[in-house]
Parts: C-alpha cells; sequence; structure tokens
C-alpha cells in the first residue's frame, strides 16, 4: 500500500510538472485562438477583411482575381502579405507567388473560403518552406495542402490530448479536494501503470485518427458539402439555430447507432472496440482513456460528423468547435467521476457502460439511450462498492 500511494505521488507530480511547463506554451496558442475565433465569428455577420494589395500571384489584379469582390471573410487575404518575404517567393508551373500558401489558394484565396482558413491556420504552425517542399515533393498543390492540414491536426491533436486529459488529472488526482473523492470514501485510485498505458495506445491511435478531419476538409473545400461559412448564405442567425440543431441531432443519433453496432456485431467488438474496453472497472478509467482505443474505433465513432456534412446545413466554424468540443468531452467522460446533470451523458453514466458494457452509448445526451431503452442508471457513488445492482430505466 505504501508503495502504491508514493507510486501514485510521483505520478501526481510528474504530471503536474508537464502542465506547469506545458502551460508557458499554450498561452500564445490560446491567445491566437481567441483572436480567430472573434475575427470569424464577426466575418460571419459581415465581412471583416477589405480586399487590399495583392492576392498573391504575380503580376494579376486583385479586382479582377475576386470578381469584383470588395470584402473577404476571415480571415481575408491580408495575411498572405504579412507572410511573404523574398525568402518565401515560390515558382509554380511558370507562375510566380509570394508564399507556397498562396499558390495553394491558386492566387485567389477570395474564391475559396473555407481552404483559405485552413491554410491561414497552417502557417501558423507550418512554414511557407515546408509547403513549397511538399509541393515539390507530390507534384500537387492540393496534395502539399491536405498533408499539411494533416501535420497541423497532429500537432495540435497531440497538444488538445495532453492539455484536457492534464488539466483533468490534476483536478481528478492532485487537487486536495481528490483526498475526498479517494481515501475519503475508500475508493482506490488508478494505478499509474494504467494511464501510462493509455497514454500510449492514444499517443499510437492519434496518427490515424486524425486524418478524419482532412477528409472533412477535402469534401467541404471540394463541394461535396452543405457547410456555408457566412451567416448570410443561410439566411441568418435564427436559421443557422436550427439547422446547428438539426446537424447535432443528427449527429448524436448516427453516434449512438454506430457505437451500439460496435458492441452488437461480434468482429467489431473483438477486432476493434474491445481494445478500448479493456478499462472495464472505475479504477481503470481515467481522463488518460479519452482516446486510448484502436484508431478505426475512433473514426467509425466520430464518423457521422462527415456523414451528416452532404446532408445538413452546418457552419464552418460551427463543425470545427465541435470536433474540438467531441475532443474535451471524450475527455470528462472517462473521468469516473460523478460530476454529472441529466439529461446529460457525463462520467457517471460512461463509467457503466464501461462495467456493464451494453447500456449508455449515447455522446452528449441521454435521449437517444432512454428512448431505444438502453439507459442504465446509476445507483451510488462510482468506484464504490455498493449492495445490489444498478436499475434499467424502463
Amino acid at each position: 500500500q505504501h508503495s502504491f500511494r508514493i507510486s501514485i505521488n510521483e505520478a501526481s507530480r510528474s504530471a503536474s510538472g508537464c502542465l506547469t511547463k506545458m502551460t508557458g506554451l499554450y498561452r500564445c496558442w490560446l491567445l491566437r485562438l481567441c483572436v480567430f475565433l472573434c475575427g470569424v465569428c464577426l466575418s460571419t455577420q459581415n465581412a471583416t477583411g477589405t480586399v487590399a494589395d495583392g492576392s498573391g500571384a504575380s503580376g494579376t489584379d486583385p479586382e479582377e482575381s475576386f470578381s469584383g469582390t470588395s470584402a473577404a471573410p476571415f480571415p481575408g487575404i491580408n495575411w498572405l502579405d504579412r507572410i511573404a518575404t523574398k525568402d518565401t517567393r515560390f515558382i509554380w508551373d511558370g507562375i510566380s507567388y509570394s508564399s507556397s500558401y498562396s499558390a495553394v489558394m491558386e492566387g485567389e484565396p477570395l474564391e475559396h473560403p473555407c481552404r483559405n482558413l485552413n491554410a491561414f491556420l497552417n502557417s501558423f504552425l507550418l512554414p511557407p518552406s515546408l509547403g513549397s517542399s511538399l509541393i515539390q515533393w507530390t507534384g500537387s498543390v492540393h496534395t502539399a495542402h491536405y498533408l499539411m492540414c494533416y501535420i497541423r491536426n497532429f500537432v495540435l491533436g497531440c497538444l488538445l490530448y495532453y492539455l484536457a486529459a492534464g488539466i483533468f488529472h490534476y483536478f481528478c488526482y492532485v487537487h486536495p479536494m481528490s483526498r475526498e473523492t479517494f481515501e475519503g470514501q475508500g475508493r482506490p485510485r488508478p494505478p499509474s501503470a494504467i494511464m501510462w498505458d493509455q497514454v500510449r495506445l492514444a499517443q499510437a491511435s492519434l496518427i490515424v485518427y486524425v486524418g478524419l478531419p482532412v477528409v472533412d476538409e477535402w469534401l467541404v473545400e471540394s463541394g461535396y458539402t452543405k457547410v456555408f461559412f457566412t451567416f448570410e448564405e443561410i439566411g441568418g442567425f435564427v436559421p443557422y439555430i436550427l439547422y446547428t440543431m438539426l446537424y447535432f441531432s443528427c449527429v448524436e443519433v448516427g453516434i449512438y447507432w454506430m457505437h451500439r453496432t460496435l458492441h452488437t456485431n461480434k468482429f467489431l467488438y473483438k477486432h476493434i472496440h474491445l481494445l478500448h474496453h479493456k478499462y472495464k472497472t472505475p479504477e481503470m478509467l481515467t481522463p488518460w482513456a479519452s482516446i486510448a482505443f484502436h484508431p478505426l474505433d475512433g473514426i467509425l465513432q466520430a464518423c457521422p460528423y462527415t456523414l451528416c456534412l452532404p446532408l445538413v446545413p452546418c457552419h464552418y466554424l460551427t463543425h470545427y468547435v465541435m470536433l474540438f468540443f467531441t475532443a474535451v468531452w471524450a475527455t470528462y467522460i472517462h473521468d469516473a467521476m460523478d460530476w454529472n446533470l441529466d439529461p446529460i451523458m457525463g462520467s457517471v453514466y460512461h463509467t457503466i457502460h464501461h462495467t456493464h458494457y451494453m447500456y449508455n452509448y449515447g455522446q452528449v445526451f441521454t435521449f437517444c439511450d432512454r428512448f431505444w431503452g438502453t439507459l442504465k442508471l446509476p445507483d451510488g457513488p462510482t468506484g464504490i462498492t455498493k449492495q445490489g445492482k444498478s436499475r434499467k430505466q424502463s
């Protein structure tokens, strides 16, 4: 018991130290994210950037290139000028561009607002020189663009995983209130070995898992979806709210049935989903288990976000926010704590899913499980030996 407590304390101090070191790195990104969100939200009401100097391609007239457009949705085109230097100039197919990012936009960023936004985000992490190398290596500006989107998703996915899980870890296991949760109730703490196993599995799955958002981006940029970029395209704020509710409802139903199928189909469960369910007791569940799964498991459960895009209109930024929210939500529902408010499908319900397998398949809400009869309610505090069994919702 003494060595067990020492192990937990060491893991907690290590995680706390890593979290402190990472805080400085995240401040810059959080600031940039705030600026980005504010800018895009403003662009949904009206244009935020005025057409300015140059499209990025030499010898072209901006007014002519953008078909007389007088205003550009966020992030506009000025960002291409800001990153341009004499060292970033890039020649492709006989055309001189201010940078490889301008080549990706084919000199017309206003014609491709979603691609323009993705390239803008890529520019925060990836230098134009990398884009130039990838274009020359692949022989295609579009292939290079999506490779850069993949790299961006992987880096940000890793940062988000460690940041979200690290914060939850601190409040679950390091903060003084954790003593009341565990020692105060005689509840065992998760072994540090379990946490490291989850981290290794999650890190491996991310390599493949982050490819799904790239498919989203390709579908959107290629015009195969009903995604819109500004409120004006959909008729205003009220239609935006209604379509967002419809889109998220379709996603919620899709995830419920996909998750349920991963359990009821013996092949899928054995070869794909079982890996995640090796964490089958409260003391084996931690925030680090959020994406500790087979990469195809994560893709299958998240694919309703992609499959609904060609069917239901969705705001592009809203889609981004939903993906971000899903990553944080997955961290929350795996912490095996009792922080829950019905009808939210929170951690108290998802812990029952891991201990009982055939119940509580929903993602965010309990509505689907309640409607299709798979909701199982908790009968006491999580992780504490109880008499009797959890009752099933009739």
